[in-house]
Order: structure tokens, then C-alpha cells, then sequence
């Protein structure tokens, strides 16, 4: 039920991201056709902002890869001229001097950037307007010529200083147009007074057309306004527009439709307009794609005139601001600070060499293809359940998107929303991945929690970290092994019931398994009321051995507290025996391929068992071995020799040593344990008769401690038998287990 239900969010969490992603693709198309105050307009922006940043990086690295195009030209309004002809406004003699030289030069169109609102005052005979005015008129008289006025309109709801109706001036420059429905048209605009050419400009008969450009919401201005709908049903061109009209003599027709959008017939291709009476720019360049000249060189009188004509022949002239202090800098996406007059430029460009974008239909429906096959693609790699191949998937679909949508399709005009692509790649790789997570975190905790239990928590950490070792096997370790016994278990269990005996038996074994954890020790297994526990395996813990006889001391001196808990529910006394012991062991897990246990096999093992079992016949409760001793950390501990034993099934004998514990009678009698380790080095010397003599002192002070009493039969025994040549006396040959 747990993986149907983590199986159903999953595949709910990749539908609801491919969901998401293809409805802010169509969304981020539509940013600019759904009309203001539409229910998801704030979606729509949220969706178009990054799409759009993101395109803008794309398509700003084509710009350099475009020749430079020669059929339009800027005079640009900079410092340089601000500082040879004066300040803004530029003089209207000045205006007049540069027409006539452009007439000169055979410039066909030229297109003014520039708005004449006002009249100029002047002392003299004949005022800088008419010489303006003139000007035009003189301009105009060479056959195809023409000057292109500017102004500017409002949105009919905007409080300005508008005219009611449209000025006639502007009837000679209506658009073709029809509607297929008069309840549908773009939004209403209002020429605006305070923008509008003057009277004596309007007589000299120069086109007109609105110069009107709104940014995006992220205040990037993408779009232009190629016509304007003025007082409801009248559509008017734009700069760009009007000056291609003029320039190629031929003439637009805007179809409205239904919805409000629009298509402006010209050339060979429909342009999309938007019901603002929008289209979107498609960038070909700046300063580094077209020509441009400061004024001041154009106007200067000793201007290299057969130059000029070479540069000004028969070309689009647009005149626009580009000093420091101009307030005509627009933030767009090739420049942060581009001059205005680019987006006229641009739309020129673009009308002229039908340079426009692709169907929207086209853009989607690739975007859509790129969207569905990535994403097939990636879910079918990530059935694979591999990491390190699920990432390089992802990255690798993410730079071929890049580069397919780079080299194909932004050079082609094409839209590719890819932002919301690669979103879907790497949104649908990340939930799958947090979802696996998840999972594997969720099990992980499950098998810790359940193995936590019955093994050491060093272990289970050690199997989830890695997983090929769940499999029968093992590897050579160093390790420690300890094996715990209860004495006489059996006849305590005979006097207990089942539920008195399993309570004292898991108190006393979660005792001691605490201790063996607290010291970072593997517990193997539970044998009866016997333990069974290792250190050293599977993880390296340093100094395992001090560690080991740590713990043994540590069970000892925490049986008391036990015992006095046994005592008050009237169960009998727990006294344990320990054996311990150092070496190589085959260490892994041991069994079946489908059951198996992580546990230590070998000799080492074998001697820590029999040192257990010897523990009773010595009268101890911790025995260690010659291998332990010697490698043990021996400033922590108390310990004394107390025998040479040759167990079962071995030739080679041992040393065995006991180690003390606080309770040990011995440890408050520094001086007895002191004569019995004296005493012992007699023994081994041979010098029978003072060795027992050091024994008996030691039973004056510890009656019961059975290593004497042992040591002392030793002692009588060669007394009155002496060792034969060759025989060692040390040695004791263990013929039990």
C-alpha cells in the first residue's frame, strides 16, 4: 500500500509539473494578446518574466553574428554635436541646414525621432519654422522623397491633454483596414496636443506617424506599436511603418479579428499584432549593425560632399537622440541603455526584409515537441535508478535543448519558450530524485529501527551505507571477540517461570548490550543466556582491544546494581564469567544467500570461547589471553598472570590473565595482589616452597580466591613430585571446553 501510494504521488508530481510547464509556454506566448484585467494576467507575467529574461540571453548572442545592413542610417543627436551646435533643442536652422544637405546627398527618407510642438520664437525677418518648413518642402519635391514627422498617443482612459477627435492632418495616413467585428478593435488612443508638429511644419505637408513604445512588465521593452487605433475604428501608422510605406511606395492592410488581434498585411508575410496594436521586435542590432554620423558632421559646411552622397544615397535616414543626458535610453535586450530611436530602426529592418518571427503556432508546437520528447526521454533514464547516470541525463537534455533551440531555432525566428523546457527537466529530475530520497531515507530508517535491535548500530549503519556487502561472505578483520556466560544458569531457570526468567534475562542482557554499544562493539549473537560480541568489525574503531576490555570491566562492575534489583523481586544472583581474546577472524556475513548473520569466525574465536568456559575453573570473571594483554592499553587496567594453559584441540599454550574489576576483593589489598604476582614469578622459577608460602598469604587476606588455592595445589603437587627434564610445571593442559 506505501509504494502504490508513494508510486501515485510520484507520477501525480510529474503530471502536475508537465501541466505547469506547457500551460506558462502557451501563457508566456500569450503575455501581450490577452487583453488587461484578464484572470491570469498575473500568471501570465510571472511566467512570461523569466521566459522572456531567458530568451533575451539567447537571442542577444546573434546580434553580433548579423552583417552590417547599409540601407538605413542614423544621425545621431550625441555630445560631440550638443557641443559644436549648441543645446538641446537643436536649432530649427540647423534642422533645415541638414534636410538640404540630405536632399544634396540623396537620402530618401528621413524620419525625425525628434517632436516639433512648439513654435520658436525669433527677432528676425523669417523665422527658424518656415526655414524649416521650407526645407521639407524642397526635400519632398525630388520624386519619392519624403520627411516623416513624429508624435505621440494616449490610451483613451489616461487623463492628458489630448484632441477629441483625430486631427485632419492625420486622415491623408489611415490604414487599410477591416474588422470582423465592430464590437472588437484594439485599444482606443487620443493624439496627444502637447506632441503634436506644429502648424507651420503640418503645411509642408510631411507624413505623420506616432512614435509610442510600452515596456514589458519587467520593464523591457520587447514590443513596438506598429498602428494605433484612433478614435475606435481609425488605425494610423507608426514611425517604423509609415517610413517603410514610404520608402518601398507600398501600402499596409491590418485585418482585426474577433479576439482583438490583428495581422498587418505587408510584403510577403502577416506581422501578428497584438490588441494594443503590438508586435514583438525582433532585435537585428545596434551601433554595431547599422551606420550611423553625428549631426554636427552632416551639417558641417566643409563637408566632403561626393562622400556623402556615397553614404546617403538612396537610404533611410532616421535623426535621433543618443547623448549621455537624453531621456530617450531604453532598456531593451540587447542594451540596458539603448537609444529609442534602435526600435524604430529595428522594425524598419524588419519590415523591409520580412525579418519578422516565426508562426506562433510553429513555436509552440516545437516547444511543446522538445517539452514532450525531453521529458520521455528522462523518465525512461531514470527507470534505470541510477544517480550518477539520472544527473548526467538531465544535464545532457538541458545543453541539448541549449544548443538545438541555439543553432536551429533562435537564428530562425523561432520562440522557444526554453525556459519553462529545462524548468521541466530539471523540476521533474529533482522530484523523482527528493521522492527516491525520501524513500530510501524512510527504509533506510525502517531497516535501522528493526536490525538496530539485534545488532550493532555500527553495523546497520555500515549495511545501508553499503549495500553490497548484504550478501554472504566476509572479510579477514583484526578484532577483539568477547563471549559472557551466566554460571549455572540452568539450575536459576529451573527455579524461575517463564516470565520472571525472560524479565531477568532482558534486564541483564540489555545491560550488558548497552555496555558492548556504549564501547562502539558489534553484539554477534545471543546464545542462550550467553553474548557474544566482537570490536574492531565492521568499522575500524581504533584501539579496539582497550576498548574490548573496557566493556568487560564496565559488565562487571554494573552486575551489583543488577543484582540488588534481582534481590528486592527475590530472583536469584547473576555471576557471569567473560573470555577475551585478539586476532584475525573471518569477519561478514555468514548463512544462505536468503538468511545469513553478521558474525566472526576462526581460532581467534575459538580461544575467546574457551577462556569463557576456563573462567569457572580459575575462579575468574574476566579471562584474557597473552594476545590481548600484551596489545591492551595496561595503564587502564589491573590485571595479574594466573596461568599457561594448552586448551582443547591445541599445542601451543597461552598465558591467561585475570583482569580486576572495582568489586574485586584484591583491589583494596594493593599489597596481597602484589604477593601473589611475586609468588606466581616463584612458581615459574620453580621455587616451589616460598611460592606457596606467598600464596597462603594471599588467602589470609582473600580466602575464596581460587587462583591461589589452585596455584598452592600446584605447588604441593611438585613439592612432593618434582618436574622430570623437560617437563614444564607452568603449563596446564585443559582437556575440556
Amino acid at each position: 500500500m506505501l509504494r502504490f501510494l508513494n508510486r501515485s504521488i510520484k507520477y501525480i508530481g510529474i503530471i502536475s509539473i508537465l501541466l505547469f510547464s506547457a500551460a506558462s509556454i502557451f501563457f508566456s506566448f500569450m503575455e501581450r494578446t490577452l487583453p488587461q484585467g484578464h484572470d491570469l494576467k498575473g500568471y501570465i507575467q510571472y511566467a512570461s518574466f523569466f521566459e522572456n529574461r531567458f530568451y533575451d540571453f539567447r537571442s542577444n548572442s546573434t546580434i553580433e553574428k548579423h552583417d552590417k545592413n547599409e540601407d538605413i542610417i542614423l544621425i545621431r543627436v550625441d555630445d560631440e554635436s550638443l557641443q559644436t551646435l549648441g543645446s538641446w533643442p537643436i536649432n530649427r536652422n540647423t534642422w533645415a541646414t541638414m534636410l538640404d544637405n540630405l536632399s544634396t546627398f540623396g537620402a530618401k527618407t528621413v524620419a525625425f525621432d525628434v517632436i516639433f510642438p512648439e513654435e520658436v520664437t525669433s527677432c528676425g525677418a523669417i523665422s527658424p519654422d518656415d526655414t524649416f518648413a521650407n526645407a521639407i518642402v524642397n526635400f519632398q519635391k525630388t520624386e519619392g522623397s519624403k520627411v516623416i514627422l513624429a508624435y505621440t498617443a494616449q490610451d483613451e482612459s489616461v487623463q492628458a491633454d489630448v484632441y477629441n477627435e483625430m486631427p485632419e492632418d492625420l486622415y491623408n495616413f489611415i490604414l487599410d483596414s477591416q474588422q470582423a467585428d465592430e464590437q472588437y478593435s484594439l485599444v482606443v488612443k487620443k493624439v496627444e496636443k502637447h506632441t503634436y508638429p506644429i502648424e507651420k511644419l503640418l503645411a509642408a505637408s510631411p507624413d505623420l506617424a506616432f512614435i509610442n513604445m510600452l515596456e514589458d512588465t519587467d520593464g523591457v521593452f520587447r514590443h513596438y506599436q506598429i498602428v494605433s487605433n484612433v478614435d475606435g475604428e481609425i488605425f494610423v501608422p507608426s514611425m517604423a511603418l509609415r517610413t517603410v510605406e514610404s520608402y518601398t511606395t507600398q501600402n499596409s492592410k491590418l485585418v482585426v479579428d474577433s479576439s482583438g488581434s490583428a495581422r498587418l498585411k505587408f510584403g510577403q508575410k502577416d506581422v501578428f499584432v497584438n490588441n494594443r496594436g503590438e508586435t514583438k521586435i525582433r532585435w537585428f542590432g545596434d551601433s554595431r549593425n547599422f551606420d550611423e554620423i553625428s549631426l554636427h558632421k552632416v551639417v558641417d559646411p566643409k563637408v566632403d560632399i561626393e562622400k556623402m552622397k556615397e553614404f546617403f544615397h538612396n537610404k533611410i535616414v532616421f535623426i535621433g537622440s543618443t547623448a549621455t543626458g537624453a531621456h530617450d535610453l531604453r532598456n531593451t535586450p540587447i542594451d540596458s541603455k539603448l537609444p529609442g530611436v534602435y526600435a524604430h530602426i529595428n522594425m524598419v529592418y524588419m519590415l523591409i526584409n520580412q525579418f519578422f518571427y516565426q508562426e506562433l503556432f510553429d513555436s509552440i508546437k516545437i516547444s511543446y515537441i522538445l517539452l514532450a520528447i525531453g521529458t520521455l526521454i528522462l523518465l525512461s533514464i531514470m527507470l534505470i535508478n541510477n544517480a550518477l547516470i539520472d544527473i548526467t541525463a538531465m544535464v545532457s537534455l538541458v545543453l541539448s535543448a541549449y544548443f538545438i533551440d541555439q543553432y536551429l531555432y533562435v537564428q530562425d525566428g523561432h520562440e522557444i519558450k526554453l525556459f519553462f523546457v529545462i524548468f521541466n527537466f530539471v523540476a521533474t529530475y529533482s522530484w523523482i530524485t527528493f521522492l527516491n530520497f525520501n524513500q530510501a531515507n524512510a527504509e533506510k530508517k525502517q531497516i535501522k529501527g528493526a536490525f538496530s535491535r539485534y545488532v550493532a548500530p555500527s553495523i546497520v549503519d555500515d549495511m545501508l551505507d553499503n549495500p553490497d556487502k548484504l550478501k554472504v561472505g566476509g572479510e579477514r578483520r583484526d578484532i577483539t571477540c568477547m563471549f559472557s556466560d551466566v554460571r549455572d544458569f540452568t539450575s536459576i531457570s529451573e527455579k524461575l517461570s517463564a516470565t520472571q526468567l525472560a524479565s531477568a534475562l532482558n534486564r541483564y542482557m540489555g545491560e550488558m548490550t548497552d555496555i558492548v554499544f556504549a564501547t562502539n562493539g558489534t553484539l554477534d549473537k545471543y546464545i542462550g543466556d550467553a553474548i557474544v560480541a566482537f570490536w574492531g568489525a565492521p568499522t575500524d574503531i581504533g584501539d579496539h582491544i582497550t576498548q574490548a576490555v573496557d566493556a568487560g570491566v564496565k559488565m562487571l562492575e554494573a552486575l551489583p546494581a543488577i543484582n540488588e534489583e534481582f534481590k528486592a523481586k527475590n530472583l536469584p544472583e547473576f555471576k557471569i564469567g567473560l573470555g577475551l581474546n585478539s586476532g584475525e577472524c573471518n569477519v561478514g556475513n555468514m548463512g544462505s544467500d536468503q538468511i545469513f548473520a553478521y558474525t566472526a569466525l576462526g581460532d581467534t574465536m575459538n580461544l575467546g570461547a574457551r577462556l569463557e568456559s576456563s573462567c569457572k575453573f580459575y575462579g575468574a570473571q574476566i579471562l584474557i589471553s597473552e594476545y590481548t594483554y600484551e596489545r591492551m592499553d595496561r595503564s587502564k587496567f589491573t590485571t595479574r598472570l594466573i596461568d599457561k594453559v594448552r586448551v582443547k584441540g591445541k599445542t601451543k599454550p597461552v598465558s591467561v590473565y585475570e583482569v580486576l574489576y572495582n568489586w574485586h576483593p584484591l583491589m583494596d589489598q594493593p599489597e596481597a595482589l602484589q604477593t601473589f604476582k611475586s609468588s606466581y614469578k616463584l612458581f615459574i622459577e620453580g621455587n616451589f616452597p616460598l611460592a606457596k608460602e606467598g600464596f597462603e598469604k594471599v588467602l589470609e587476606v582473600h580466602s575464596q580466591d581460587k587462583s591461589s588455592i589452585r596455584l598452592i595445589e600446584s605447588c604441593q603437587k611438585w613439592i612432593e613430585t618434582p618436574p622430570t627434564e623437560g617437563e614444564d610445571h607452568t603449563i596446564t593442559t585443559r582437556t575440556d571446553k
